[in-house]
C-alpha cells in the first residue's frame, strides 16, 4: 500500500482515523503481519487485523485441517477437512476486507530460515513451543523488531509481548475546564525483556502479599511444559508443590488444584469465549504496537476465564 491514503480508504477506515488519527492508520495500512499457527484464537486475530486494514497477513501453518479444528475455528467447514489449515482459512480472511494481501504459507515453521522472520512489521506466534518461541524471539531482537506469542488452552490464555525498544506516543487526555482542550501527546520509550529473560524470573524474591497479587494463569503458562501428571488427588497436590518451587514459590495456596487439573485435562483444548477474548486484546495489541499509539501491554497478559478475569504483568 502507498503511505498516501486514498479517499476510498478514508471512507471505509473513517471511524478508526477518528479513534487515532491519520497519522495511525498509515501505519497500520503499511504493516505487514505474520501469524503462524492457524487456531481459533488466530481466527479472531486475522478477523481484527483485516478489518482494521493492515497491508498484509501471512499464515504460516503446515498441518491440515481435522474435524476437531470446527470446534473453535469460525474460518472452517467439514468441507475443509484435510485441507492445509493457511489455505483453507484464507478465502474467508480475503472476503472481510479485499484490499488486504493475504499469503499462505504451508512450510513448517521449524523449517524456515532465521532471514525470513526478519522483514515483518510484527511476527506473532499462536500455540507454539517454547523452544520456537525462544528462537523466533531472539531473531526479532536482533532487528529491533515486534513479537507477539499467545495461546489459548481450556479456560486460560496468555499473551507474551517483545517490543525490544518501543517508542510510542502517549495521549493525555485535556482538562475539561481547560480553556484550549487539546490533548497532549508525549514522546515516551519503553524497554522490554526477551522471552528468554522473562521466563528464567524467579517469584521467590516477592512478598507473599505481592504474590497474591500476580494471576495464577501466570504459574501455570510460565511452567506449562512441566505438565502434571493425571493422577489421584493425592498425587496431583504433591506435583502441584514441585510445580511451583521450580519457581521459587513455596505457597501451594497460590495455585488451586483446579488450574492444575484443567492444564493437565485442557492443555490442547480451545473453548471459543476464551479464544475470542484473547484473539481480541492480542489484535488490538498489535495493531497499537504498528500504529504507535499508547503504550502496548507489558510484557503478559493473562486470562483466567474461572474468575473472568483479565491481567497485566510486568515480568
Amino acid at each position: 500500500m502507498s503511505v498516501e491514503i486514498t479517499k476510498d480508504e478514508a471512507a471505509i477506515y473513517d471511524r478508526q482515523i477518528r479513534l487515532w488519527g491519520l497519522d495511525a492508520q498509515q501505519r497500520i495500512g503499511k504493516a505487514d503481519i505474520l501469524i503462524a499457527g492457524v487456531r481459533g484464537l488466530s481466527d479472531e486475530v486475522c478477523k481484527n487485523l483485516a478489518l482494521a486494514g493492515v497491508a498484509s497477513i501471512t499464515l504460516l501453518d503446515h498441518e491440515n485441517v481435522t474435524e476437531a479444528d470446527l470446534g473453535a475455528q469460525f474460518f472452517l467447514t467439514e468441507e475443509n477437512i484435510g485441507q492445509n489449515k493457511a489455505e483453507a482459512s484464507a478465502p474467508s480472511i480475503r472476503n472481510l476486507n479485499p484490499r488486504v494481501k493475504v499469503v499462505v504459507d504451508q512450510q513448517n515453521i521449524c523449517e524456515k530460515s532465521d532471514e525470513f522472520f526478519e522483514s515483518f512489521a510484527v511476527v506473532c506466534l499462536i500455540h507454539s513451543n517454547y523452544l520456537v518461541m525462544n528462537r523466533v524471539d531472539k531473531l526479532r531482537r536482533k532487528v529491533n523488531k515486534p513479537f507477539y506469542a499467545s495461546d489459548a488452552f481450556g479456560w486460560f490464555g496468555y499473551i507474551f509481548c517483545d517490543l525490544g525498544e518501543h517508542a510510542y506516543i502517549h495521549e493525555k487526555k485535556p482538562d475539561p475546564k481547560a480553556e484550549h482542550k487539546k490533548p497532549e501527546k508525549t514522546p515516551m520509550t519503553e524497554s522490554y525483556k526477551s522471552f528468554e529473560e522473562s521466563l528464567g524470573r524467579n517469584w521467590s524474591d516477592l512478598r507473599p502479599k505481592e504474590l497474591k497479587k500476580i494471576s495464577p494463569v501466570a504459574f501455570l503458562t510460565h511452567h506449562n511444559n512441566r505438565s502434571p501428571t493425571k493422577d489421584d488427588s493425592g498425587a496431583l497436590i504433591v506435583t502441584k508443590a514441585k510445580y511451583l518451587s521450580a519457581m521459587g514459590v513455596e505457597d501451594t495456596n497460590l495455585l488451586n488444584d483446579c488450574y492444575i487439573h484443567d492444564l493437565s485435562n485442557l492443555s490442547d483444548t480451545e473453548i471459543t469465549t476464551i479464544a475470542a477474548t484473547v484473539g481480541g486484546v492480542l489484535a488490538q495489541d498489535i495493531l497499537r504496537t504498528v500504529s504507535a499509539n499508547e503504550l502496548p501491554i507489558c510484557n503478559w497478559f493473562y486470562l483466567d476465564g474461572k474468575e473472568g478475569s483479565g491481567s497485566v504483568h510486568k515480568v
